[in-house]
C-alpha cells in the first residue's frame, strides 16, 4: 500500500512538469548560480558607461556598490545576476526599487539629480542591456 502511495504522489508531482524542463505555468525550476566569477568581478570593476553625463553619475553614485562583490548589489556586467532581476521585476519595477530603495540601497541609488530616464538608462548600463 505504501509503494502505491508513493508512486501516486510521484505522478501527480510530474504532472506540473513539462518535457523541457519547465513547469506548466512556464516557469523553470533550474536554480541559476549567482555568484559572480573572477572574469565577472574584472569587469565590473573596468564598467563605465560612454555617455559622460551618465559616466559621471555612475562614478558617484553606483560604482561603489556595483563594482564590487563585498557590497551584495548585483554587479556591472555580471547578465546572469541582472537577468534574474529582470525576470522578476521587468524594467519598470526595477525603477520604483532604485527610487523607492532596496536592502542596503538608498532611495534613488543615491543619484538624488537622476531623472527616471537616467536611472533607467543606468540600470540597463549595469545589467548589459543597451548603452
Amino acid at each position: 500500500m505504501k509503494k502505491l502511495m508513493v508512486l501516486g504522489f510521484l505522478a501527480l508531482a510530474a504532472c506540473g512538469q513539462q518535457n523541457d524542463g519547465t513547469t506548466a505555468d512556464g516557469k523553470t525550476d533550474a536554480v541559476v548560480d549567482l555568484t559572480p566569477t573572477e572574469s565577472d568581478i574584472s569587469k565590473a570593476a573596468e564598467a563605465v558607461p560612454a555617455h559622460a553625463q551618465l559616466a559621471a553619475k555612475y562614478d558617484r553614485s553606483c560604482r561603489s556598490c556595483h563594482s564590487t562583490p563585498d557590497a551584495g548589489a548585483p554587479l556591472t556586467a555580471h547578465k546572469a545576476a541582472w537577468d534574474e532581476r529582470f525576470k522578476a521585476k521587468d524594467a519598470n519595477g526595477l525603477l520604483t526599487s532604485t527610487k523607492n530603495g532596496l536592502n542596503a540601497m538608498p532611495a534613488m541609488g543615491l543619484c538624488n539629480d537622476c531623472t527616471d530616464d537616467e536611472l533607467m538608462q543606468l540600470t540597463a548600463f549595469m545589467a548589459g542591456r543597451t548603452i
